[in-house]
């Protein structure tokens, strides 16, 4: 039986952008079309070069839920996230990448599940890729949907999340799919500019609190393109920043210093070394075969300097010479569409 939404429920949909016109148009339509129509949509442009400023007036002179802000200055992506938020005013509050769109569904489904559900805090769902690659032709982008990762809608809690982060460690939630309470993101706080990878900091932080629940659902379109937020930190750095988001989490689960809290931070830790040990060793493995020496570079200084003990010095050299004489021996090559907007 489907549940049923109490008519006072507000929803608003929150959206950063930058230097995207056309993309973040689509955002918004994509919102304002939904089955359970949004009360608001939050628009923060970060001080755009290109004409995403005039998009953006355009669509709020023709709908009045539009509500747009423009900063002045850039800040450089994160703290742009946090002030979008922060502008919203609704009971739930659905975040929306500004190269992403909503499936009809995603709103009306993600609130009726927390509306029946108030134990749960935030919920998120699967994705479809929607790729955009050089070789593509104007037009012919298709949908691919990726299996869902569970039959049925999974919880996560504070006591799951770190086995749950190591097993779906490349994809832990797609920040496109997140609706939540307004009273997780007053208690979670804004997102940390410490971190490119502030959404899933803030995702850890956030799930130490709420259980979050992962719909079995697909949510959005994930645009695949090369200007996506990811390929611009690569995927060295992207990994780099998981295994300190993760740790600490660790640490703060584990923060009592008896016995048992400090075996079970220990083992723990231990574990997710080598499983971020075994992902770099994939990476390095692709990017080899793929003939990407600057990136197979990366995935190899990271695992013999950033994972815990340090190789010496003469170990990661050696290393780096061989990996630019095998990759210099062939041209760069993609074997999946995907790999061509994907971070190296």
């Amino acid at each position: 039986m489907k549940a049923r939404m109490k008519d006072s429920v507000t929803v608003s949909v929150a959206i950063a952008t930058y230097n995207r016109a056309g993309m973040v148009r689509q955002a918004i339509e994509a919102a304002l079309e939904q089955t359970r129509p949004p009360d608001e949509i939050v628009v923060a442009d970060d001080a755009s070069t290109d004409a995403t400023w005039a998009a953006l007036t355009e669509l709020a002179d023709h709908e009045s839920r539009v509500r747009i802000f423009e900063r002045e200055r850039n800040s450089g992506g994160v703290e742009n996230w946090s002030f979008a938020i922060g502008q919203t005013s609704g009971d739930y509050i659905a975040w929306c990448s500004d190269d992403d769109r909503f499936m009809p569904g995603h709103l009306e489904a993600s609130v009726a599940y927390l509306e029946a559900h108030p134990e749960v805090g935030l919920v998120h769902a699967g994705f479809a890729d929607v790729i955009e690659a050089p070789e593509c032709a104007a037009g012919a982008a298709q949908a691919q949907a990726r299996p869902l990762r569970f039959p049925q809608t999974r919880i996560v809690t504070q006591r799951t999340l770190i086995a749950y982060l190591t097993r779906y460690y490349d994809w832990p939630f797609h920040p496109s799919t997140l609706v939540l309470r307004r009273a997780v993101w007053e208690r979670v706080g804004p997102f940390n500019p410490a971190y490119a990878l502030a959404d899933t900091d803030w995702f850890v932080r956030a799930v130490e609190q709420f259980p979050a629940a992962m719909l079995a659902r697909h949510g959005v379109y994930n645009r695949r393109h090369a200007g996506n937020w990811s390929n611009r930190l690569g995927s060295a750095r992207m990994q780099r920043e998981i295994l300190e988001i993760v740790e600490k989490a660790i640490d703060r689960l584990y923060s009592g210093m008896t016995p048992p809290e400090l075996v079970w931070k220990a083992a723990w830790k231990a574990l997710w070394r080598m499983n971020v040990r075994m992902r770099l060793l994939l990476t390095l493995r692709a990017r080899l075969e793929s003939g990407h020496g600057d990136a197979a570079c990366a995935a190899w200084n990271m695992l013999t300097r950033g994972t815990g003990r340090a190789l010496p010095q003469s170990v990661a050299h050696t290393g780096r010479v061989a990996i630019r004489w095998w990759c210099g021996r062939r041209a760069p090559k993609f074997e999946d569409t995907r790999q061509s907007v994907s971070p190296l």
